[in-house]
């Protein structure tokens, strides 16, 4: 569930900023993607939060494999989008 809620809630925020600033089709998507990588930074937090005792050894372990999860799905998702934009992008050159 938090897996689902942290890549969902990336990805819904960037569309939703994309269609404001009027992105090209795709690049949000893009985007969100590559913010999955930013739950890295989350396993700095939970160590924090844990050394603190502010959460539990398994809510530790929940948002652990969360962050971990959500950033190893970047690369197999981002990776054909970027090689759908280069073609992209050499067609029109």
């Amino acid at each position: 569930v938090l897996l689902v809620a942290s890549v969902s809630g990336k990805l819904i925020g960037v569309q939703i900023a994309g269609r404001i600033l009027k992105w090209a089709p795709g690049e949000a998507s893009i985007i969100g993607w590559l913010l999955q990588t930013k739950a890295l930074i989350m396993i700095i937090f939970v160590n924090i939060l844990l050394d603190k005792g502010i959460i539990t050894n398994e809510t530790f372990t929940a948002l652990l494999l969360m962050a971990v999860g959500s950033t190893m799905l970047t690369v197999p998702v981002v990776y054909p989008r970027l090689q759908q934009v280069r073609e992209l992008i050499f067609r029109a050159a």
